[in-house]
């Protein structure tokens, strides 16, 4: 026993000293490394985090921008860009009527068709620009995924250069005394690199929408992309446990709420939801307002008959009128950009054969 104690005492005198000084090494660690860094990302995190999502939202500015049918009026595109739905023909329809300043609206037959956006272009991508700078100035507080999905996306707004130089250089070349101009003013030569830049966008938003806790963008964007790419558990469920946090929006989710309940066969919850939600009249009866909501919906009698309980014949019809009026411009715009699309083409084939 007595032999036991004393070879015991012989390694505490090796061992004790290695194991305080292990505990004194991770004492330090903590006090002077570990928990000051801690507390500095908590403070430089969400920096990085807001640039992230400045850029998301620069990023569905630019697509709603290239898909826009009128000057300062927003696209019909929204719900397919946060749903990730927008494909690289609805891109390259979209751009058939963008030019990159007012030199390219040389031919009479498609002025007037014409929207001059370079600068526009311009500002969003040196604003992408600015913010993939931010965060990387703070790349110790940003995920490699983060930081990886940025430069991406640099790389690729940075394909075609849209300097303020370029952006208001003159379209016409002058070659032995005769102006030579490009037989497509349009941008539509870019849908390549804007769908390419959309897949970017899309792997972003799964990213930035994500964040925790959501503040009422983050929410308002996340159920609208939940929604439109059909996850309509999902997007219910967001409602349900994040919802009651933004009461000032509650006629905005509480729609979302209904169509998702719809989308899972769910009629009943459906007619509840809407019945509840409409009876207190939000937007002051204004319907146009919820025209969104119900524009592919105008065909139901038994929610129309809802609406009808508490809006007047004046404001349904109202509504109804808006929708179709919205399904106009749309379907007018497309037509458009197909005949801007073929007379480039008949354009560039005669070109050709000269």
């Amino acid at each position: 026993m007595m032999e036991n104690v004393d070879a015991w005492a012989k390694e505490s005198n090796v061992l004790l000293p290695i194991l305080l000084s292990i505990v004194a090494a991770v004492i330090f660690w903590l006090v002077f490394s570990y928990i000051p860094e801690r507390k500095r990302r908590n403070k430089l995190r969400p920096i990085v985090e807001l640039a992230l999502f400045d850029t998301y939202k620069q990023l569905f500015s630019l697509f709603d921008l290239i898909m826009r049918h009128a000057g300062n009026s927003p696209s019909f595109y929204q719900s397919e860009i946060r749903a990730g739905k927008l494909t690289e023909d609805d891109i390259a329809l979209g751009l058939q009527n963008k030019c990159l300043n007012e030199s390219y609206l040389y031919d009479p037959n498609v002025k007037k068709a014409l929207l001059v956006v370079g600068e526009e272009i311009l500002d969003r991508t040196l604003a992408l620009d600015e913010l993939a700078n931010k965060v990387l100035s703070f790349h110790t507080y940003a995920t490699a995924e983060e930081l990886v999905l940025l430069e991406q996306i640099r790389e690729k707004i940075r394909v075609y250069h849209f300097g303020e130089r370029h952006v208001n250089k003159n379209c016409g070349t002058i070659i032995n005394g005769q102006v030579l101009r490009p037989v497509d003013p349009s941008i539509s030569y870019r849908h390549g690199n804007f769908y390419e830049i959309y897949q970017l966008f899309c792997k972003l938003q799964i990213l930035v929408l994500d964040h925790r806790p959501l503040d009422r963008d983050r929410f308002i964007y996340k159920m609208q992309s939940l929604y439109y790419s059909g996850q309509y558990r999902l997007c219910a469920k967001l409602v349900q446990s994040e919802g009651k946090r933004f009461e000032k929006d509650s006629t905005l989710y509480r729609n979302y709420w209904a169509l998702s309940e719809r989308g899972k066969g769910r009629l009943k919850e459906f007619y509840k939801i809407i019945e509840e939600t409409y009876k207190s009249r939000p937007y002051g009866g204004a319907l146009v307002s919820s025209r969104s909501t119900f524009k592919d919906l105008l065909g139901d009698n038994k929610l129309m008959e809802i609406l009808a309980q508490f809006h007047s014949s004046e404001e349904i019809s109202a509504m109804r009128q808006s929708v179709q009026q919205d399904k106009v411009h749309k379907e007018t715009f497309e037509n458009a950009n197909q005949a801007l699309q073929k007379y480039y083409m008949e354009k560039r084939s005669g070109a050709n054969a000269a």
